[in-house]
C-alpha cells in the first residue's frame, strides 16, 4: 500500500490534486513514504517503544531505521522519551490519514 504513496509523491501534488505544496510538504510525503516508515508508525501507534523493539517488529536494521526515527522527530510525528520512542499528537493524526487511505485503497 505504501506504493501508492510514492507514485504520489512522483506526481506533482498540484497536477494530482490542484493544491500547492511547500517544501516541507514535499519533504514530510517522502520521509513517510520510506520503506519501513509506515511500520514504525504503526508499530508505535499499537504502543511506545524502545529502539531495540522497533527494530525487532518492524526488521529494519539499525542504521535505517535511526534515520527515520531522526526525520520523524524532525516532523514532530514520534518523539523519545527517556529510551521510549511514541506517536506525537501529530503522529496519531498522520496514523488517522494513513487508515482513511489504505481503507479507500482497498
Amino acid at each position: 500500500m505504501i506504493t501508492i504513496i510514492v507514485v504520489i509523491t512522483m506526481i506533482s501534488i498540484e497536477e494530482l490534486f490542484g493544491v500547492k505544496t511547500n517544501f516541507d510538504q514535499q519533504k514530510l510525503l517522502k520521509v513517510i513514504s520510506r520503506n519501513g516508515v509506515s511500520d514504525i508508525l504503526f508499530s508505535l501507534e499499537r504502543n511506545p517503544q524502545r529502539f531495540s523493539q522497533l527494530m525487532f517488529e518492524t526488521k529494519l536494521n539499525p542504521g535505517i531505521l535511526d534515520r527515520h526515527l531522526k526525520a520523524l522527530i524532525d516532523f514532530n510525528i514520534v518523539t523519545k522519551n527517556s529510551e521510549v520512542y511514541e506517536l506525537t499528537d501529530t503522529g496519531k493524526r498522520l496514523i488517522s490519514i494513513l487508515q482513511q487511505l489504505f481503507r479507500v485503497l482497498k
